[in-house]
């Protein structure tokens, strides 16, 4: 959060308290100078004059002023005997050469909200409130250098509500940093280089509504101790140190969170229990990790989720069980990673899903019925998307067309081939164009099927095959430069001609610790829904690590 929002966060807190009203116009300069504003805000009120410190008023019963050392005692003594008609909610003090803040530094002012910034911060005295002339309600002290929670000094504000102490060198937070707090709904932790959070840190705050803690120094280890907060509805914990699993131990039982960011950590994948004790969750973001895995039924304990964002990630399949029970989700996010179709595995679950952003990956081709979940699609995305525009693709074309009224996929649908047609749009080709088996068409790969994965210059290729009537025997070679992997999916697809079709993802189970040579890894499935005589690719998905059966 920067300076200028940690400071409205607070302004608003203090407008909502007070019954103050926005009254500020977009381009309007929110340090004007004082003679332009003075007497005409708020009817009667007007901005009081502070002599020998640069001081203005941007908003009723609100001053801001930028000064040195004497700033707080000028401004104390200015506004220690105001009227009613001339009160202030929230003094915004910007000083310079200030590193530490004096006992009774405010002594007789009476304030709601207070916010003092200066960059060179490293103490506070533990008297430095006493002496207000009424219960500060909202205090921000951002953009300092403090390296520890000022608690005694804090555990005279028994009426705080809010509190930001973004940006600021805090390292650790302990038992009794927020001890004389219990009243807090709103704190903002943000932009510190906090790595150890105490067990007990917030058993205290009882009534804590929103927790900003991102960008910080945070590991699993540390997030687990995030307890007690039964009241918390908004948990930020985006570009910390989150590494490895998603998994049952990694978030503390939290009942009534809504919404959680994970964003810009290191996660690798999402485990089955992941969410358990945080029911109520409707938003959650875990874009800009590197998660290759969504784990079967991953996401059960998150039924009312409506918000997910899984974008820039490393997923290349989806399993019909991953978000199986998500029929609340509104929103899917899985822009930038590596999916290569869109099957109805990924979207038929999703019984209310209205927008999805499926840009960037390395999609070719939709699927027959990949779609088919009622009229609540309002818009899909799909550009930069290699997609392959012949009769694989035409019932993704009738779909479009048949949502021409809406915002779904418009002019994000380009193909990527035949070369006749690419970068044309898909929703302009005539049916006709969208043939099979045509000299324009793409060839299947020929050869061994090997090829180089994206992070580990892994080589896999298929060694042999086996058929005994009713199931298939596929045997892959594995070279890698570290033997550690487990098995994700198993995508079949189907020669027509010179094109081939998605016929079915499945998921699989393997872990290369447990084989007797992590080299060689065989798979079997049903040849059930296998036609014979009919010509079939298959391709295995593994993920580099070890899995927790």
């Amino acid at each position: 959060m920067s300076c200028v929002a940690a400071v409205m966060a607070v302004v608003l807190a203090v407008l909502q308290i007070t019954g103050g009203q926005l009254r500020r116009s977009q381009n309007e300069d929110p340090l004007q100078r004082h003679g332009d504003v003075q007497g005409q805000m708020d009817g009667e009120w007007k901005c009081p004059e502070v002599r020998n410190v640069s001081c203005a008023c941007d908003l009723p019963h609100t001053l801001r002023c930028t000064g040195g050392k004497s700033t707080f005692e000028t401004v104390a003594r200015a506004l220690r005997h105001l009227s009613g008609t001339s009160s202030i909610s929230l003094l915004d003090c910007t000083v310079q050469n200030v590193g530490s803040l004096p006992a009774r530094m405010l002594d007789g002012v009476s304030l709601h909200g207070l916010v003092v910034s200066s960059g060179e911060i490293k103490s506070v005295s533990d008297a430095a409130f006493d002496g207000l002339g009424s219960p500060l309600q909202a205090l921000g002290l951002p953009n300092n250098q403090l390296e520890r929670v000022p608690s005694s000094a804090l555990a005279m504000l028994s009426g705080l509500e809010r509190l930001d102490l973004s940006h600021n060198r805090l390292h650790t937070i302990h038992n009794n940093s927020f001890k004389g707090s219990p009243n807090l709904t709103f704190l903002d932790l943000s932009n510190n280089s906090i790595h150890f959070i105490s067990p007990d840190a917030f058993v205290n705050l009882p009534f804590l509504k929103v927790l900003r803690l991102q960008n910080n120094l945070l590991t699993s280890a540390s997030t687990s101790h995030l307890q007690g907060l039964r009241s918390l509805v908004d948990l930020d914990l985006s570009s910390n140190l989150l590494a490895g699993q998603l998994g049952p131990s990694t978030l503390p039982r939290l009942p009534n969170l809504q919404v959680i960011s994970l964003a810009h950590n290191q996660l690798n994948s999402v485990r089955r229990g992941s969410f358990a004790g945080l029911e109520g969750i409707v938003s959650l973001t875990l874009n800009h990790n590197q998660i290759d895995v969504l784990e079967d039924h991953g996401f059960r304990a998150v039924p009312t989720l409506s918000h997910l964002d899984l974008a820039n990630n490393r997923i290349v399949a989806v399993s019909s069980a991953s978000l199986a029970h998500l029929t609340k989700l509104k929103t899917l996010d899985l822009s930038h990673n590596f999916l290569r179709s869109l099957t109805s595995d990924l979207i038929v679950p999703l019984k209310s899903i209205q927008v999805i952003k499926l840009d960037d990956n390395d999609i070719s081709i939709v699927a027959e019925g990949a779609l088919n979940t009622g009229n609540h699609i309002t818009s899909i995305s799909l550009s930069d998307n290699p997609l392959n525009c012949d009769c694989s693709l035409l019932y993704f074309a009738g779909w479009l067309s048949n949502h021409s009224a809406t915002h779904a996929a418009g002019d994000t649908a380009v193909c990527a081939t035949p070369p006749s047609l690419e970068n044309g749009l898909l929703q302009d080709l005539p049916v006709s164009k969208l043939t099979c088996g045509g000299e324009d068409s793409v060839p299947p790969p020929e050869g061994p099927l090997a090829s180089m994965q994206p992070y580990t210059g892994t080589k896999i290729s298929l060694r042999s095959y086996q058929f005994d009537g009713s199931r298939i025997s596929l045997g892959w070679t594995v070279v890698a430069p570290v033997i550690s992997y487990y098995c994700n999916a198993l995508v079949i697809y189907e020669d027509v001609g010179n094109h081939e079709v998605l016929l079915d993802s499945k998921p699989v189970r393997c872990n290369s610790s447990q084989l007797p040579d992590a080299k060689s890894l065989t798979l079997s499935l049903s040849a059930n829904e296998l036609q014979p005589t009919h010509s079939y690719r298959y391709c295995v998905v593994l993920v580099e690590g070890y899995a927790n059966d």
